[in-house]
């Protein structure tokens, strides 16, 4: 009999930000798959760990994607076909993603090439890391009508509420173009984290910030 492959987004960072369904996934798995950090698990597996202690006594599958996006291809067929090796032998795989799996997340780039293999995928989705940051702030995304936009590292003109993700590495730019429009701007570093760091108006966010920086601007 065939495995089955879970993502299972563990949130933003606070371990007590897991969902129950994500608990019980993670328990009832056979194999825990997630991208490694300099040889060893990743924050996904982290924050994972907190919330399920007996995450360790899994089997553990760690995936390499390197940062060049030209390298990316071959490591995901890589990936997907470590991932098929336990899925072929019966075992329910569990893919760890950070925040959820519906938002730029890795795992549909490697579940595409399982899938196409006949193994079925289930999604068990985590808090967003803007819902996350919209709470930590007290500030709504959205009232009555008003609309949302969501971006990676880029500052739009736009009427509602603009939500900029992993906006570390362009914040200058960002900054000045936010600059000349009328509107607040937030920001949180490493949301949910021991290193979290909160920003709450334009002149106070440094001009580079790391990868998990989230700006909200209305």
């Amino acid at each position: 009999m065939a495995g089955k492959l879970y993502a299972v987004g563990v949130g933003p960072g606070d371990p007590e930000l897991i969902t129950i369904k994500a608990v019980k996934t993670i328990k009832n798995a056979d194999c825990i798959a997630c991208p490694k950090s300099h040889g060893e698990p990743g924050t996904a597996y982290k924050i994972a760990k907190e919330a399920v202690p007996d995450i360790s006594s899994k089997e553990l599958l760690l995936l390499e994607f390197p940062m060049r996006k030209t390298d990316l291809i071959d490591a995901h067929k890589k990936a997907a076909e470590q991932v098929i090796h336990f899925l072929s032998s019966g075992k329910k795989v569990v893919f760890l993603t950070l925040g959820d799996p519906e938002f730029y997340s890795t795992f549909y780039y490697v579940a595409s090439i399982i899938k196409e293999q006949g193994y079925e995928i289930e999604i068990v989705s985590g808090i967003t890391s803007f819902s996350a940051t919209a709470a930590r702030l007290e500030l709504p995304l959205s009232l009555g009508d008003e609309s949302v936009m969501i971006t990676s590292g880029k500052f739009c003109e736009f009427e509602g509420t603009l939500v900029i993700l992993k906006a570390g590495s362009k914040l200058k730019e960002i900054k000045e173009k936010a600059a000349t429009y009328n509107k607040n701007v937030y920001m949180i570093e490493n949301c949910g984290m021991p290193d979290e760091k909160v920003y709450y108006d334009l002149h106070s966010i440094p001009d580079e910030a790391g990868y998990f920086s989230l700006m909200i601007v209305r």
